[in-house]
């Protein structure tokens, strides 16, 4: 072959900038990828897509076409996704009655239903997919702006809706479409701001005592036992998380005292939630608060650890994907499990991945899936 043929074949492809892009995307400086009715990109990240507007300008009917969604929406949130949303019966049907009922007064929480809704449907309607993830985002977005200015004026009168919002983003963000760069706790870098949201109102409501009068208390009542029980007991040894102390305790010249801190606060945490996952006397529902109730309670020194890709913090976030591979029989969080721990697993060195044979053998995933 000749070098003039060489040189064509290894030339690179002009590229050509796009100038119609959403607005969005261009304020942001990225690259948009103009998929309608929302570019992807404002739909990973839960932002006002202006092709949404440019749409309902061009459509008249759109008004009532989305009415008509909405009401489908709720229609399927009340017979399919609310009996998705927890394995206690009576709390089952606190989701699929009393939060609609709240809903109906209260705008935030309704979108909030109507975009997990949409994110239920658009799993089984292919059809309809793209319209539903973008109605999701478009709903999502709007429970935030509406929820956000309240989070700082707590009272009697909207803690119990503001309770149920803080679920519903959890709910969310775990069963939005799972993107290559997702790192659940962490992403590019930084903690979400849904988890900040999170740790924030749960600990805003602790202090509300109206909460425990409303239909909701029937989450937080069986909520805070569980809590009560995971904080005061005393966990049994579990051989694996031994492991991974002995470990951490033996790192040669560990001088950070808060970094030493933040990791046996995790790990400690972590091992009362495997009580609620390997103990016998556990129902489901323990299950699934153990799996919260971790998000909580670990420390902020442990998620910048994390946002830091710091190699033992990343090891102990290993350890919690068996709790997250324990759940993933609902479609809220399926593929979670294994999805983290690939993403551990290329940011670890040599050493480090040794640490984490035991959790990896747990949810049953195999390494070589990373290098594909």
């Amino acid at each position: 072959m000749s070098d003039s043929h060489t040189i064509a074949g290894n030339r690179r492809k002009p590229h050509f900038k796009s100038r119609t892009g959403c607005r969005t995307c261009r304020s942001r400086k990225v690259k948009c990828d103009e998929e309608r009715p929302s570019c992807r990109k404002c739909l990973k990240r839960s932002l006002q897509c202006d092709y949404l507007d440019a749409d309902i300008r061009t459509k008249p009917q759109t008004d009532s076409s989305k009415s008509l969604l909405d009401v489908e929406l709720m229609h399927h949130f009340t017979i399919s996704t609310a009996v998705t949303l927890a394995p206690d019966v009576i709390v089952r049907d606190l989701w699929r009655t009393d939060i609609p009922q709240m809903g109906f007064a209260t705008d935030y929480v309704l979108d909030g239903i109507t975009a997990l809704a949409a994110l239920h449907m658009a799993r089984y309607d292919s059809s309809r997919r793209k319209t539903l993830l973008a109605h999701a985002s478009l709903c999502h977005t709007n429970s935030l702006s509406k929820a956000l200015p309240l989070i700082t004026h707590v009272t009697s009168q909207n803690c119990s809706q503001l309770f149920v919002f803080g679920i519903l983003t959890l709910f969310f963000n775990l069963a939005k479409p799972i993107e290559k760069e997702d790192f659940f706790l962490v992403g590019r870098g930084v903690v979400p701001e849904w988890l900040y949201l999170l740790r924030g109102i749960d600990t805003v409501v602790q202090g509300q005592d109206a909460i425990m009068l409303s239909s909701v208390s029937l989450i937080y009542k069986t909520s805070s036992a569980a809590y009560d029980f995971w904080r005061d007991h005393s966990p049994e040894n579990f051989d694996s998380l031994s492991q991974l102390q002995c470990h951490i305790d033996g790192i040669p010249g560990m001088k950070n005292e808060m970094k030493k801190k933040a990791l046996n606060q995790a790990t400690s945490a972590l091992s009362r939630s495997y009580t609620f996952l390997y103990g016998d006397r556990f129902q489901a529902q323990d299950k699934f608060r153990g799996f919260y109730t971790w998000l909580f309670e670990i420390s902020d020194e442990f998620l910048t650890l994390l946002s830091d890709a710091d190699q033992e913090a990343l090891c102990v976030l290993a350890f919690y994907t068996t709790i997250i591979r324990e759940l993933e029989k609902y479609w809220w969080i399926q593929g979670w499990a294994a999805h983290l721990m690939n993403r551990i697993f290329l940011l670890l060195d040599g050493e480090h991945r040794l640490w984490i044979r035991w959790p990896i053998e747990e949810i049953g995933w195999v390494p070589n899936c990373a290098f594909n």
